[in-house]
């Protein structure tokens, strides 16, 4: 029988499906409101220029949201602890919002933007405050370096999972609950119910299957000690400013489409593109537990990036004309993505230990925040590069397809996540703790808090 602060198999398995149900919500939304928006309800393109201002403005808010929510969490004192209380309450408001998104009325054009607008800051903020707390649970319920990377490397293969079942099975269903030739804006409806419901219910086992284990301090942070806890943690700064400058890793997600109806005249072997993508970090998020019995998490995550820089580089290289090479090639880079996904989580865990270590203070609300924040810094940063070479290559609808804009296309996923590995990895060569280190720190941890008195 395992001791009351191992991680047993039931929080083990639970924490993972929940981060599944988690991922088939965040999924179907993020992949399939534009599309629901665009060609179900419809818009003008004043009203699309509305819309876009709508999603940039909330996404900044929603940035800046991430680590306002992570205070809050710190300061959060419950019976269940100060993270899994948010993972129950807030399921049933994302299902209902997941659901409102995809429900907008039959009305002017200007009360269904306010509409959206209103329905889609909340959606935002209220992801946020559940995403956070998940997150910070794989360094509450976990004490031991193993217990720790096994779990993150499972809940994160159960995402990629859910991301590639959501994203295949969605427009299926949808065009079959729509009962109707094409498909229809209730079609997209009846599916965000379905979605939300079974994705958000599973969501809930983070909550009732898991016990966080490490004590909390009975003296609350000040939001000057907090803002200090980011400031301060090298280590943390260090992950947050490697994983920003790795954003080239998210490009061929953010444009990968485009650049198959650029390349290969058809942005539907996006799907074969983003199937070889998916699949190989599912399959390198399960080998990344056994990977890191026989090197540190720094050294797989640079060693990792210089591989992948040229892999990206060998990609450009070998060309396009082949598809099933570049498909290929596309795998291996997967891989890497999937060890950089793993490690960039533990190393985020193994900083909360650290400034626990240093201050006697965990904040892993502040800290999760970080990660959802960079995950989204990273999007947004890979989204500019994109815009501007195909800007730079004089890309838009109608144009001829050029020699020169294919190449400029191929371009972008190719040397430029290449470029951004390289330099990626700087900042993780001075990461300064490593897994020697943080045994010693973990060690220490656990023999302060048999000390603490309930």
């Amino acid at each position: 029988m395992p001791s009351p602060t191992q991680l047993s198999s039931k929080e083990k398995y639970s924490f993972a499906v929940a981060g599944f149900g988690q991922n088939m919500v965040i999924t179907f939304t993020v992949t399939f409101m534009l599309v629901y928006l665009y060609e179900a309800v419809g818009f003008s393109l004043s009203g699309i220029a509305a819309l876009t201002a709508i999603i940039t403005g909330a996404k900044i808010w929603d940035a800046i949201n991430d680590f306002i929510m992570g205070m809050i969490v710190d300061h959060t004192r419950t019976r269940w602890g100060k993270l899994r209380p948010y993972i129950l309450f807030t399921s049933f408001p994302i299902a209902l919002l997941t659901i409102l998104l995809f429900a907008i009325p039959q009305t002017t054009e200007t009360y269904k933007l306010i509409y959206f607008g209103i329905v889609y800051v909340l959606w935002g903020m209220i992801y946020t405050i559940a995403d956070v707390p998940y997150w910070g649970l794989a360094g509450s319920i976990t004490v031991t370096i193993p217990d720790r990377v096994s779990l993150i490397a499972l809940a994160r293969t159960l995402q990629a999972i859910a991301l590639a079942i959501t994203i295949v099975a969605s427009p299926l269903l949808a065009h079959w609950l729509s009962f109707a030739e094409k498909t229809t804006a209730a079609g997209w409806t009846r599916t965000a119910i379905i979605i939300s419901v079974l994705g958000m219910g599973l969501f809930t086992l983070a909550f009732f299957n898991t016990e966080e284990k490490v004590p909390l301090p009975q003296q609350k942070q000040t939001i000057k000690q907090m803002i200090g806890a980011i400031v301060t943690n090298k280590p943390f700064l260090l992950v947050l400013i490697g994983s920003a400058l790795n954003f080239g890793r998210s490009i061929v997600q953010v444009g990968g489409a485009v650049v198959a109806a650029i390349v290969f005249g058809d942005e539907k072997i996006f799907t074969l593109l983003g199937g070889a993508l998916i699949a190989a970090i599912i399959i390198s998020n399960l080998i990344t537990p056994f990977v890191l019995r026989y090197m540190s998490k720094k050294t797989l995550m640079i060693a990792s990036s210089i591989v992948a820089a040229l892999v990206y580089t060998a990609m450009y290289y070998i060309g396009y004309s082949n598809l099933w090479i570049f498909v290929f090639m596309l795998f291996v880079s997967g891989f890497f993505t999937g060890f950089f996904i793993v490690v960039q989580t533990a190393m985020i865990a193994d900083c909360v230990d650290y400034y626990e270590y240093k201050t006697g203070e965990r904040n892993e609300g502040v800290s999760f925040a970080g990660l959802t924040f960079i995950s989204k810094l990273m999007g947004a940063l890979a989204t500019m590069a994109f815009g501007m070479v195909v800007v730079a290559i004089g890309y838009s609808k109608g144009v001829t397809v050029t020699p020169e804009i294919q190449n400029g296309a191929f371009f972008s996923i190719t040397i430029l996540p290449a470029i951004s590995c390289l330099i990626g990895t700087i900042p993780f060569i001075f990461y300064p703790l490593t897994d020697q280190k943080l045994e010693g720190i973990l060690k220490t941890l656990i023999e302060r808090r048999a000390t603490i008195t309930p």
